[in-house]
């Protein structure tokens, strides 16, 4: 996949814009436009991403409880995570931007935060500074500039950048490409080493949120590990960036198809051939999950499906034949 080199041109015109597919309130416009990054450790991001990757649009005090910790850490996280790219808020609540790999490994998790800092506009003009020379500081003050950002408060970007070191998301020559080719390579390790091993890319409609957890709890239970993507879609968005770094992991690309998702922008517009080219060339196969009597895609149409429409535990038999019999 070639990324383009206007993404960072493209985050920036997308700043502080509302989806027509989604209402947002006022609470995440202002944590965007505000410029300042709360300082918090990075392991409590993990719990928090995890509760809106499973919730239904939760509310802070939902993440809070949901991840074990106090309401105020939830909030600076959610705050952070929204500026970043991870998260959006929807209504009154919040909900993943990227998919996530609810019950991945903590190398995979730490992935997708690399991936979306490594995508950040802001970062990327620091990288680029970094990579004429300048020192860290210098090159967060005249990113900022180039971004806009005034008045310069190093403190209010200073968290990012810890966040960015950690992960080494700043490493001057670093691309989002880097990243996407090393979870490649780790798949096909993990194909050599656990030749068991699947790994399932699960795409749906938000609406169809209780149906998904059960199936993610029901696949785990059974060895499969799961990323987990609501088909949101933002102004400007890419589908296939938006899910590169989960596609570069994955053995399968499930697409649950009901009438709810029969009805979303994501698959009337989205389930493109871009998307499909892009799943293919990642070598991920893609296996519709049928979960009532909505019609199937005609781009997908030829592809085997697992029938839920009728009965759960069938359709879940079928999956589960299907996934172990492939790769």
């Amino acid at each position: 996949m070639v990324l383009s080199s206007s993404f960072g041109e493209k985050m920036t015109a997308r700043k502080g814009t509302v989806s027509q597919t989604q209402k947002r309130k006022s609470p995440a416009n202002r944590s965007v436009s505000s410029h300042r990054f709360e300082p918090a450790k990075l392991d409590a991001l993990f719990l928090v991403l995890d509760a809106v990757a499973w919730l239904d649009t939760p509310s802070i005090s939902q993440v809070a409880q949901f991840a074990g910790i106090d309401p105020r850490t939830a909030g600076k996280h959610l705050k952070n995570a929204c500026q970043t790219g991870l998260i959006d808020a929807v209504g009154s609540g919040y909900a993943p931007i990227l998919p996530y790999p609810y019950r991945g490994s903590q190398a995979q998790k730490e992935a997708v935060v690399k991936e979306a800092l490594v995508r950040l506009p802001l970062l990327i003009a620091v990288r680029q500074f970094l990579r004429l020379g300048d020192k860290t500081e210098s090159a967060l003050r005249k990113a900022a500039t180039t971004m806009g950002i005034s008045p310069f408060v190093a403190s209010d970007l200073n968290p990012l950048i810890e966040w960015a070191n950690s992960l080494g998301a700043l490493k001057p020559d670093l691309l989002a490409e880097d990243l996407l080719d090393a979870a490649t390579e780790m798949k096909e390790q993990r194909h050599h080493d656990e030749k068991e091993r699947r790994v399932a890319f699960l795409s749906h409609s938000s609406l169809d949120k209780p149906f998904i957890r059960q199936l993610a709890a029901d696949l785990t239970a059974n060895g499969i590990d799961v990323w987990l993507d609501e088909q949101r879609i933002r102004v400007g968005d890419s589908i296939p960036e938006k899910v590169a770094q989960g596609l570069a992991g994955s053995d399968f690309f499930l697409i649950a198809l009901s009438r709810h998702s029969e009805n979303s922008v994501w698959v009337q517009k989205e389930l493109n051939n871009a998307l499909v080219n892009e799943v293919q060339r990642r070598k991920v196969h893609i296996l519709p999950l049928k979960l009532d009597d909505a019609s199937i895609p005609p781009i997908i149409a030829d592809k085997k499906y697992a029938d839920f429409s009728v009965s759960y535990k069938s359709g879940l038999d079928e999956l589960i034949r299907s996934l172990r019999m492939s790769v």
